[in-house]
């Protein structure tokens, strides 16, 4: 897989490099699941997947949806990348949840997220925009990582 993700590295187009990248991450974790993913190839997964979610909806679609089952993961993701921006944005999002746990549990973390949506719509929405404003290129920072910790593409 390093071999692959070297040449997807090498692709000219950051996007097609990222989405190259991507689906070899994609192929793993549908083989042996989530936890045999190495650190750095959960990051890529994170990160992917928040970019998915925004920009089919906000943050309303990443709660709401697989990846916000690992919004922990996507929080340390956007650490390893250095996306402070991103981080604090959803770092306020998970503040909203009591004792900042987000569910695992789908219908569970769905049905406590519309509570909270209910009582902070614009902040919600705000975050949104927030997001969509703050400028970092989340797949040039990813690629930037891939990079630096090919060797942890296994």
């Amino acid at each position: 897989m390093n071999m692959e993700i070297q040449a997807a590295l090498d692709v000219a187009d950051e996007t097609d490099s990222f989405l190259q990248i991507t689906d070899v991450i994609y192929d793993k974790e549908a083989d042996f699941g989530y936890d045999a993913l190495s650190h750095s190839e959960k990051v890529v997964f994170c990160i992917d997947h928040l970019l998915r979610e925004m920009e089919n909806g906000g943050f309303v679609q990443f709660i709401h949806h697989e990846a916000g089952a690992k919004t922990d993961d996507t929080l340390l993701a956007l650490e390893a990348i250095k996306a402070k921006e991103t981080h604090k944005l959803l770092d306020r999002l998970v503040d909203f949840f009591s004792d900042r746990r987000v569910p695992a549990d789908e219908d569970e973390r769905i049905e406590l997220f519309d509570h909270i949506e209910s009582e902070h719509a614009d902040d919600i929405a705000e975050l949104d925009d927030r997001f969509y404003d703050a400028g970092e290129n989340l797949v040039e920072m990813t690629l930037r990582f891939v990079a630096k910790n090919l060797k942890d593409f296994r």
